[in-house]
């Protein structure tokens, strides 16, 4: 189909416009999916709407809230150098394997001081195109840490450091444990090596 349009004594030939954007409009739309998915989100959004105006936020009455009241404490708590905690390390069908007496947090051993990726920002005129690549550890090595994300370390009241990579119980005050541990340590134990970070 071909369209001639005069304008100012000039013409301008227009070449199959009608089936370019039947064209672009077919390549949108990706048919059934795309109904379904539409009709899908819509659904959710209307029941969405529905819901909130039955049971509309309580704005005016939340003054307070005991969730960031539990997570101030904790970080108030374990922001302290000094607090005394207990752990248990247990095995896998919960018996007691050790017991400590720890000065200090928990931490994670997937935990470090640097990031974790890399951000390669896209340079080109159209931008758009960052990438981010796995950073190297803190420990100057690539991949996951001792045990990834499920281990954790801690330091107990000698400043002997312990990391474990199976279930625990912490607490602050201490556990009254109905069996002894299986691995009992001397309870005058000193690191090998300290590098002065422990107060």
């Amino acid at each position: 189909m071909e369209f001639t349009i005069r304008i100012d004594r000039k013409t301008v030939t227009i070449a199959a416009v009608a089936a370019l954007l039947i064209g672009t409009l077919a390549a949108c739309d990706d048919g059934k999916t795309s109904d379904s998915q539409s009709a899908g989100q819509k659904t959710t959004e209307s029941y969405s709407r529905k819901l909130t105006n039955a049971q509309p936020y309580p704005l005016s009455l939340m003054n307070d809230s005991d969730e960031r009241a539990n997570l101030r404490e904790r970080l108030l708590r374990f922001n302290n150098p000094n607090k005394i905690g207990y752990l248990a390390e247990l095995t896998q069908n919960g018996q007691v394997l050790a017991y400590f007496t720890i000065k200090g947090k928990v931490s994670s051993t997937n935990s470090q001081l640097t990031p974790p990726q890399n951000i390669n920002y896209d340079q080109g005129s159209g931008g758009g195109g960052n990438t981010t690549t796995e950073s190297m550890g803190d420990d100057g090595s690539y991949g996951p840490e001792e045990c990834s994300s499920l281990g954790v370390f801690f330091f107990d009241t000698n400043s002997v450091m312990h990391e474990w990579c199976g279930q625990w119980a912490y607490s602050d005050a201490p556990m009254n444990l109905r069996q002894p541990p299986l691995i009992v340590q001397s309870g005058d134990a000193k690191p090998s090596t300290s590098a002065g970070q422990i107060k």
